[in-house]
């Protein structure tokens, strides 16, 4: 339980527009760490990274552009080396978790935590930058519960047909 109070009150902010689609995003949250085995942490191409949820609300799109001009302060150092490692995230995008992922094939992982800051990377990195970012997998035994509540955030957030 303290997974998923941690989460909310790091979502506090947005509480004020709290949707349906949130409260499955939560409740997905709360399952994949009730249920996944250990993670690993990994380095994924930045094109392989999918949002769950959309960033369609003003204080969502208003932090995803603070982030964007924070990582332009950064984008050097980081296209020099080609990726983007926690460390130099915590450098550039300070938060309180890492990006988080589950794997729903080889080539799509789906961030259930961290989609303002993916949201962002696209502003600043083109595709021919071919930045890898280090992230936390939580990969699972049975794993096609949490796809499919996470498919739904994806769905009602008009990020899947």
């Amino acid at each position: 339980m303290r997974p998923f109070l941690h989460y909310l009150l790091g979502k506090k902010s947005e509480l004020e527009d709290f949707e349906w689609k949130d409260a499955l995003s939560a409740k997905g949250t709360l399952e994949i760490h009730r249920k996944r085995t250990p993670k690993d942490v990994v380095m994924v191409p930045l094109l392989l990274l999918l949002p769950v949820h959309a960033i369609d609300r003003e204080n969502a799109i208003q932090a995803t552009g603070k982030r964007a001009d924070r990582l332009r302060e950064h984008a050097a150092e980081i296209v020099k080396h080609g990726e983007l490692t926690r460390a130099s995230l915590a450098r550039s995008l300070p938060s309180v978790s890492w990006i988080k992922v589950v794997q729903e094939s080889p080539m799509v992982n789906l961030c259930f935590e961290g989609n303002g800051r993916i949201a962002a990377l696209p502003e600043v990195f083109t595709p021919e930058h071919h930045l890898m970012v280090e992230v936390e997998r939580y990969p699972f035994e049975a794993k096609v519960k949490v796809l499919r509540r996470l498919n739904r955030v994806r769905r009602r957030s008009g990020l899947l047909d």
